[in-house]
């Protein structure tokens, strides 16, 4: 294997520790790279490769290949550097590829930025790129020089697992972690949990009804998909009870039984063996507990990888792509050993790409259960309240690096200090970890209305589950704010709650029985106005009070899921608007809304594709800001009360910096109450 003599040279002892350099010069300039990597040089030809893809949010815009063909020419002085790059500690698992100097940034569709870079002189973009590094464990790389990657078996079946690492994690967990110590280690038992027999597979599993017993359970987290798996109903439950054969079980969940005989523990809650599926009062009260279920478990078991219950937790491997090998030396000590550079086309599994992870249920799986060992179709991942790991030992964080990729959620929620409006962390323990004492009630609404946008990305099988799958989340919430729940939105924050906009007009309704201002009423993502503002989303400026709410749970046995017949009373002021269709229906505001004056108010975001049609409707404002204005729409509905109205969008108010503009429909406008079903 062809080396250049700078790749040949590298040296992990150059590049770190606190009396090195860790930014090692590497090539002169991009073009000699690129000669580098066509003269034959393998990891030139990888580190190119790297700055061709980007990193983070430039790889998938796919700026870094188009940017790098003409800027490897005009600016051929950009000297090309390595860092050895890592986790805590100072391990170490990539080389970070980067250069001296930025160039002028551009717009993927702005080619003319590309040949002069005096257009936009004020942006900068840094092409940069990664490629991973890994040694074996018994390396004197590894033990010796902090190489904490690793090699990834080439295939997963049961018994490839390395359960000696699952342990490690476990046990690593339950001793030295202090927010964990005590979580899930013994609790109440659900309703009914799956006993799984004896490891020996002497004894078949069956359905245990525990009624309250305490225990240690593992909890699985998977996908239904299209496939209904194997279920318990009011017909099954007695048979299901003495005795549910090993090989009667799709392949997930004989493997869950596998993973949890080989952990040594006994108990295994499914939620299709565990709630009867042909009942709904059953159905009901077991979601309304579904959080705690995850939150009390010892473990929770992510089948990542499996679209449906008969994809199963192991899969066979593709090799990985031939590395590039680097001799590790360490004169001092006359140590030697080898490392490897990973080509930067091999691709880290997305926690978003994968079907597990796009369910709408498993968000709050994921944020309750205390831990979390992630079956994926490359490797294992672990995650808990203190830490995540992976199986190749990439210093990763799967709750952060993947999640929101275009938002930082590595930042704390400082309490006492100034709230990141636009960057609230969303790991499993952010939950778990704070107490009442620390709960601001900007830092918990803000945290709230990130979870649902986060969430309404996500799909569900069911859309009437849109809100029984957000209970759990819903009830932490509840326990440690003490806040009054309604549908999705918090009554003390209610004006700001209703401040929402769908992305896209929504198909269909998720229930009709729900009140028209809750985003929960309906498919697809949701925007809460206090996210794409910066403001803190209590600050709003008295344009309107609310003056009564009434309202029945639709549920006696889940006070976090629907409610009925409500009614939400404001007094504010209302003028009546005319709207024309522009030809940009698919804008998320596709057109202005006029008031009969004439006076344009604001681009409107209809809730549904049906309402679209309407050509009048009432705008009521709901903040009147200098800078950010907002306001609902709203349509007459036919019931007997007087200024009864639905909610049918969302208006962003026009304003300028005389406070003229759109607000001025509303300035003469006497308030009034008026009451949204």
């Amino acid at each position: 294997m062809h080396l250049c003599e700078l790749c040949a040279s590298i040296s992990l002892s150059k590049m770190r520790g606190p009396n090195c350099d860790q930014m090692m010069p590497h090539q002169p300039s991009y073009l000699a790279l690129k000669n580098s990597a066509k003269d034959g040089c393998r990891l030139c030809r990888f580190f190119w490769m790297a700055l061709e893809l980007g990193t983070g949010e430039k790889r998938k815009s796919g700026l870094p290949r188009k940017a790098i063909a003409h800027v490897s020419e005009r600016y051929p002085g950009r000297q090309i550097s390595l860092v050895a790059w890592g986790g805590p500690n100072n391990s170490l698992d990539r080389f970070y590829i980067t250069t001296t100097g930025d160039i002028p940034d551009f717009d993927d569709d702005d080619d003319d930025a590309l040949t002069d870079p005096t257009m936009h002189p004020d942006h900068q973009l840094a092409l940069d790129g990664v490629v991973d590094l890994y040694a074996h464990e018994d390396d004197p790389a590894a033990w010796h020089g902090g190489v904490t990657g690793r090699a990834l078996p080439t295939s997963s079946g049961f018994e490839d697992v390395d359960f000696q690492l699952l342990q490690r994690w476990l046990q690593n967990c339950l001793r030295n972690h202090a927010t964990c110590a005590s979580l899930g280690v013994q609790a109440n038992l659900p309703t009914r949990v799956l006993d799984v027999g004896s490891s020996d597979g002497k004894a078949e599993p069956y359905l245990l009804q525990a009624g309250g017993s305490n225990g240690r359970y593992i909890a699985l987290s998977h996908c239904w998909g299209g496939k209904v798996p194997l279920t318990t109903t009011t017909a099954t439950l007695s048979e299901r009870t003495r005795c549910i054969p090993l090989q009667s079980l799709p392949k997930t969940f004989r493997e869950a039984v596998a993973v949890t005989r080989k952990l040594g523990v006994k108990y295994l809650w499914i939620d299709s063996l565990c709630i009867l599926q042909d009942s709904r009062v059953d159905w009901e009260k077991e979601a309304a507990v579904m959080g705690d279920i995850y939150a009390s478990s010892y473990l929770t078991i992510a089948a990542r990888g499996s679209a449906n219950s008969a994809g199963g937790l192991f899969f066979s491997r593709s090799p990985e792509p031939t590395p590039c090998r680097l001799v590790y030396k360490c004169e001092k000590h006359n140590l030697s050993g080898d490392m490897y550079v990973r080509p930067p086309s091999f691709e880290h599994e997305s926690v978003r790409n994968a079907a597990l992870d796009n369910r709408g249920w498993v968000l709050q799986e994921r944020l309750l259960s205390p831990r979390i060992i992630y079956f994926g179709r490359q490797q294992l991942y672990w995650e808990c309240a203190e830490s995540t790991s992976r199986q190749d030992g990439r210093a990763a964080d799967v709750a952060t690096d993947d999640l929101r990729s275009d938002r930082s959620f590595k930042a704390n929620l400082d309490p006492n200090g100034p709230l990141p409006f636009s960057s609230i962390p969303l790991r499993p323990h952010d939950l778990r970890s704070t107490y009442p004492d620390q709960f601001k009630q900007e830092a918990s609404l803000l945290r709230w209305y990130n979870i649902v946008e986060e969430y309404t990305t996500r799909n569900l099988t069911y859309q009437s589950d849109k809100l029984p799958a957000l209970s759990g989340i819903a009830k932490k919430f509840q326990d440690l704010t003490g806040y009054e729940y309604l549908a999705g939105i918090w009554k003390i924050n209610i004006l700001s709650g209703i401040l929402w906009r769908v992305t896209q007009p929504s198909d269909e309704l998720t229930c009709a029985a729900l009140p028209s201002w809750t985003w929960a009423r309906l498919t697809g993502r949701v925007r809460f106005w206090s996210q794409g503002t910066g403001l803190p989303i209590r600050q709003l400026d008295g344009a309107c009070e609310m003056v009564g709410l009434s309202y029945t749970l639709s549920s006696q046995h889940n006070p976090f899921g629907g409610i009925e017949s409500a009614e939400l009373q404001i007094r504010g002021r209302v003028v009546e608007v005319t709207y024309t269709p522009s030809d940009r229906p698919a804008d998320e505001f596709p057109a202005t809304v006029f008031s009969l004056s004439g006076i344009p108010i604001g681009q409107i975001s209809f809730d549904l594709r049906s309402s679209t049609s309407l050509r009048s409707f009432s705008c009521l404002l709901i903040h009147g800001g200098t800078n950010y204005i907002a306001a609902i729409a709203l349509k007459p509905q036919a019931t007997d009360g007087l200024h009864c109205y639905e909610r049918v969008g969302y208006v962003s108010v026009i304003s300028d910096s005389s406070g003229l503009t759109g607000r001025a429909a509303f300035r003469d406008v006497a308030a009034r109450v008026v009451t949204i079903v």
